[in-house]
């Protein structure tokens, strides 16, 4: 007899117990297969809830953080930050050895268009990735320093 798991040791567990079982060349075949009725109900069990992701329908994330981005984008400073950086143009050649991940409004305006956002944490990290470039790139006290301080202030309010 197996002894009583809790729900996410019983699904590894009859994971472990079916491959075990099996022969060697049907063990890639049975990873593949749907799981079985006991296990679906387990995996569904362990499924996070929307709330515990700061998840909302797509539609209704859409619509607030579009709103939200538009005020970023009219905002007097807002068209600093619309397109993505173009060093050669700016004469920046260092810019892609200290920004790793380059991030601008209008990417992320794309993105949300597009639902690539499930999650509020998502469009929320990329915002911020936005002015936490600029402010990492650019010296403390520097004009675009400042105007990325502003936004990302209200950013945070909004």
């Amino acid at each position: 007899p197996t002894p009583a798991l809790a729900p996410t040791a019983q699904v590894a567990h009859l994971q472990i117990t079916t491959l075990a079982q099996a022969p060697v060349s049907t063990a890639s075949t049975l990873v593949q297969q749907p799981p079985q009725p006991q296990q679906q109900q387990l995996l569904t069990q362990l499924q996070p809830k929307p709330q515990q992701l700061h998840q909302h329908p797509p539609s209704k994330l859409k619509v607030k953080c579009l709103k939200v981005l538009k005020g970023l984008q009219s905002h007097q400073h807002g068209w600093v930050f619309n397109s993505p950086v173009d060093p050669v143009e700016l004469g920046l050649p260092d810019y892609f050895e200290v920004i790793k991940r380059p991030m601008d409004l209008g990417t992320i305006k794309k993105r949300l268009e597009n639902g690539s956002y499930h999650e509020l944490n998502g469009f929320k990290g990329d915002v911020n990735l936005t002015f936490d470039n600029a402010m990492l790139y650019n010296p403390k006290g520097s004009v675009v320093w400042n105007m990325a301080k502003e936004l990302k202030d209200k950013f945070c309010v909004d």
